[in-house]
């Protein structure tokens, strides 16, 4: 990558990568195929007694969790879309050409339009660049505009009220096409704190992204008008206490762990948990490339993940990285974000 120190602002829209953002009708398109991936994937919980939970209108209804999947997952305007180290982009390019050569390549993900390509287009989208500001500050694609991760949780977990004014402040609007990228988990982070916010244009970049190849890298950061970012929230994303409590112990809720710390696993988890290992997510875990959608699902079933359940993972930000996934391959997956959880009932330890 080639680093410009005086190139001019970019606003919204340039053509630095080859083709163009899926039209609106791309969009509806791939949202219904979407949505009859979860109508015929549905569960019913059979957790808590009541229909909903007094007091938290927006929680699931553990009764009857199909419906209120649809009504808070798949809303009617909701559309989703889909300094450089040149051995990283080596191992990127090779890990793509075995994947597209192999027979298994052919099979697309279910929800194929939240994966962003890198040949693909970038006219019209807005690029979030999910890392910190000095790396931010290094060299970045042109035109992006940095929101680091950790700026939506100050206190540990994704706060809304603290993400949408920075949404605000970055010019962005409910009804921009989106495209996340980063380093390692952070990007995945962003991508589901937007879906947490019910950002329907939204998709994160194919792997690391500096295992992109002949794009130029700028260091101005582009001037934008601030806007009045409009969420529609779908907290049943973001597990709190409540949720943990009528999932936990119930047939329809898988709990993970995915944190690559034994010692940490160790001294603390959620009983009943079982363990992912999110490094086996990838054909090149360096490079970031997703595996191909037959490859994560043999990897899914063979390690018990149900399709037929949902799954509550922990373990910040590498949680995050298992729910893309996861979501690449129709699976409904919530996060529990932070370490609030240590202090419930359901911890334990395997360290007396």
């Amino acid at each position: 990558m080639i680093i410009i120190t005086n190139s001019r602002s970019i606003s919204r829209s340039y053509g630095q990568l080859h083709g163009g953002c899926p039209e609106g009708s791309d969009i509806r398109r791939l949202g219904v195929r979407s949505l009859f991936v979860f109508l015929f994937a549905g569960v019913i919980l059979a957790s808590a007694a009541s229909a909903s939970t007094p007091g938290c209108p927006d929680c699931p209804d553990w009764n009857n969790f199909n419906a209120w999947w649809d009504r808070y997952h798949k809303a009617p305007n909701q559309g989703d879309f889909g300094s450089s180290s040149g051995s990283l982009r080596d191992q990127a390019e090779k890990s793509r050409a075995k994947t597209e050569n192999s027979e298994i390549s052919k099979v697309e993900y279910p929800n194929s339009e939240i994966v962003f390509r890198p040949d693909g287009g970038l006219d019209g989208c807005i690029l979030l660049d999910a890392r910190s500001p000095a790396d931010y500050e290094k060299g970045h694609l042109p035109g992006a505009r940095n929101l680091y991760w950790r700026w939506l949780r100050p206190a540990g977990t994704l706060d809304i009220d603290v993400a949408v004014p920075l949404l605000s402040s970055l010019g962005i609007e409910e009804t921009d096409s989106i495209v996340v990228y980063g380093v390692g988990d952070d990007s995945a982070y962003l991508f589901w704190a937007l879906e947490v916010l019910g950002h329907p244009n939204l998709a994160r970049l194919e792997g690391d992204f500096r295992a992109l190849n002949g794009l130029d890298l700028v260091q101005n950061a582009p001037e934008a008008e601030e806007s009045e970012y409009t969420p529609a929230f779908r907290k049943g994303l973001l597990v709190d206490e409540t949720m943990l409590k009528e999932g936990h112990g119930s047939p329809g809720v898988q709990i993970v762990d995915a944190r690559p710390s034994y010692p940490d696993r160790a001294a603390s988890r959620i009983s009943n948990s079982m363990y992912f290992k999110t490094a086996d997510l990838y054909s090149d875990p360096e490079a970031g490339t997703l595996k191909a959608a037959r490859e994560l699902e043999r990897l899914f079933t063979g390690r018990g993940i149900d399709e037929e359940k949902v799954q509550m993972i922990y373990g910040t930000p590498e949680a995050t990285a298992l729910y893309f996934a996861l979501r690449t391959m129709g699976y409904r997956a919530t996060v529990v974000d932070g370490d609030w959880w240590q202090k419930t009932d359901y911890m334990v330890s395997s360290i007396s």
